[in-house]
């Protein structure tokens, strides 16, 4: 063995390439090459069995190593050796050197049954299963796993995620169960003191009264932990909020709050009470129920809370009046100075959008969206990123986007687009792409911009190329503000689908882009790899292309697009071709130096999978929130 392979820090790193530590990958391999590292030699052995123990996805290796007994009068059952009663033992000091290791466990019940005698014996020899343990994930679906979890909450953990199974409250209801749930959320809370993430799904029935005041008569505080808890999130019934609330208000490090609420058929909303001087470390809120639930989520909390960032998410069709109650709860709860980011998203199931089919006989006009349903949220002017993808499209007028682009001057990302494709022309038809002009000329930080425009007609493009003529003719040379620097990212909700194929319309849209903006790297048709469009998309990608080639004729290599060697070659072929004929160029397709048909399904699905992963990277750097896409 070379010498410099006893130099511990050394081997440990070789060792953690092989064990290849990467989060979300497939540690299999790694822990078979570990355990073969293992029986090397003596130098080897304890860094290797460090990683071969460190995660661990089952609760039965551990239990393996346990000294058992066969009692042959009580039916052969296995139980633990008496020998682990004594601390000293050499049995209980094998299993200590090896639990010591564990970093990580899941511990997922019924996948993993454990006979009631051995947790009899775990919790009467007051055996601590993981000493060092920082990351515990456990499923619930019994008794027997209530009863266990003591002997898994060490001191030393930092990151609890805790669910309860169904088959708990039907199948295998202890009568005591509620005592039980109870104790055991005590016990995470008096034994886990550096806790910082703690989550909890419960789905079924309303969490016990947990309280952080002392009770009357007890000498000391429950729970002066918790104190180090920052990240908590709950999944839980509406009948549950009041405790969960209660119990978040006590917290005075707590910075990232998210509860999902999930409501019962007839299951009473119970009434909230608001608290004072409460909240105060608050950063981060996600919240997901319905607009009544997510308002009076809000109605608890004291005014001006210095919250950051706000994520909403909804489920079905709303008017302007629920998502305006919504917003209002944020203003009458949260800072205007503080508050960065909103992102209010409404998730539509099949039937919702059924209900948008053509064909349906329904009157949708009730739940056509407009400016009154983001109102409140335009109270906070120094957001840097919202987005209201609200499923259905939201109609400003040229106007509206005026007064957004002027009141949101600090924006970075914003996004106010749809995933239905029927555009309901007959009662709001969408602005033009004149409205563009606003957010290139006042949003000077914005990146990425998702807007339900009308790009499908001349008078729009017109309409645009007039409105940059206006704006450059007002404006000082020395001042000028277009073409805008910052936009990276342009996408359209489902007006443009009329766009179709034609040369002269792509030519005429990526002429007013080159007017408008200068660094461009994705424009896209809102989610068309979900609604199965690939051609209309196909329109997009053309217009995209066509706007880098007139910059690349322009300024040559030195414009700031993104580039890559095929597209180089491209442009240089095309150069060669066409020159500054941009019709034929457009008539030409992206991947290709020949024209081909404008059906050709394989170079349009291509090209699309390249813009479209171009813009959703971008979204991803900006947002840093998968909720924006």
């Amino acid at each position: 063995m070379h010498r410099a392979l006893a130099i511990t820090e050394l081997l440990t790193h070789i060792l953690r390439d092989v064990y290849n530590d990467d989060e979300g990958l497939n540690l299999r391999p790694g822990i078979k090459d570990m355990a073969r590292v293992s029986q090397v030699c003596k130098t080897f052995r304890d860094p290797a069995l460090d990683f071969l123990w460190k995660n661990l996805d089952s609760l039965l290796p551990l239990l393996r190593l346990l000294p058992l007994e066969i009692n042959e009068e009580h039916g052969d059952k296995a139980r633990l050796s008496k020998v682990l009663g004594d601390l000293e033992s050499t049995e209980r000091q094998f299993y200590i050197s090896i639990s010591n290791r564990v970093r990580t466990l899941s511990f997922l019940e019924p996948h993993e049954p454990i006979p009631r005698d051995l947790i009899n014996d775990i919790i009467e020899y007051n055996l601590l299963l993981t000493p060092r343990i920082d990351v515990l994930h456990l499923h619930i679906s019994s008794e027997a796993g209530l009863r266990l979890l003591p002997a898994l909450i060490t001191p030393e953990l930092t990151d609890i995620s805790l669910s309860f199974d169904e088959n708990l409250y039907v199948f295998n209801r202890p009568l005591d169960l509620g005592d039980l749930i109870k104790s055991a959320y005590m016990t995470i809370f008096r034994c886990a003191p550096k806790l910082v993430h703690f989550s909890v799904v419960d789905l079924y029935e309303a969490l016990p009264l947990l309280s952080l005041t002392k009770a009357p008569g007890q000498d000391h505080m429950d729970m002066a932990c918790l104190q180090s808890l920052t990240h908590a999130i709950f999944y839980i019934t509406a009948a549950s909020l009041p405790q969960v609330l209660e119990l978040m208000s006590q917290l005075r490090k707590l910075e990232d709050l998210t509860i999902q609420v999930c409501e019962k058929t007839f299951e009473e909303i119970p009434r909230l009470s608001s608290a004072s001087e409460t909240f105060g470390s608050l950063k981060n809120v996600a919240f997901d129920g319905s607009p009544d639930i997510i308002r009076r989520i809000f109605s608890v909390f004291p005014a001006n809370c210095s919250i950051q960032s706000v994520i909403l998410r909804m489920h079905g069709l709303y008017t302007n009046a629920d998502i305006a109650l919504v917003l209002s709860g944020v203003v009458a709860a949260v800072s205007k100075e503080s508050l960065r980011k909103i992102i209010i998203t409404s998730v539509l199931s099949k039937s919702d959008l059924a209900r948008w089919d053509a064909d349906s006989g329904i009157d949708t006009r009730q739940f056509i969206l407009d400016i009154h349903a983001i109102e409140p949220a335009l109270q906070f002017r120094n957001l840097e990123i919202f987005s209201a993808c609200l499923g259905v499209p939201l109609y400003l007028t040229d106007e509206d986007h005026l007064r957004i682009a002027q009141t949101w001057c600090s924006v970075q990302l914003l996004y106010l687009s749809s995933i239905v494709q029927r555009v309901v022309f007959a009662h709001k038809p969408p602005a033009s792409i004149a409205s563009l002009v606003h957010y290139a000329r006042y949003c000077r930080r914005l990146k990425a911009l998702g807007l339900c425009l009308d790009a499908s007609t001349k008078a729009s493009v017109d309409a645009c190329m007039q409105a940059v003529d206006t704006c450059e003719e007002n404006i000082p040379e020395e001042n000028h503000s277009l073409p805008s620097p910052s936009i990276q990212m342009v996408e359209f909700g489902p007006s443009w689908l009329e766009c179709n194929f034609d040369p002269g319309h792509i030519n005429s849209l990526a002429m007013a882009f080159t007017r408008l903006f200068s660094n461009l790297a994705a424009c896209r048709a809102c989610r068309t790899e979900e609604l199965g469009v690939p051609q209309a998309a196909w329109t997009w990608m053309k217009v995209q292309t066509l706007y880098e080639y007139i910059l690349f004729t322009d300024q040559g290599c030195n414009v700031n697009t993104l580039w890559s060697a095929w597209k180089l070659r491209l442009f240089s072929k095309w150069t060669s071709d066409y020159g500054k004929d941009y019709e034929k160029v457009a008539l030409a397709a992206p991947g290709s130096s020949v024209e081909v048909d404008f059906d050709d399904d394989q170079n349009a699905e291509a090209f699309n999978q390249i813009m479209y992963r171009t813009a959703r990277g971008e979204l991803a750097k900006i947002s840093k929130e998968h909720e924006v896409m």
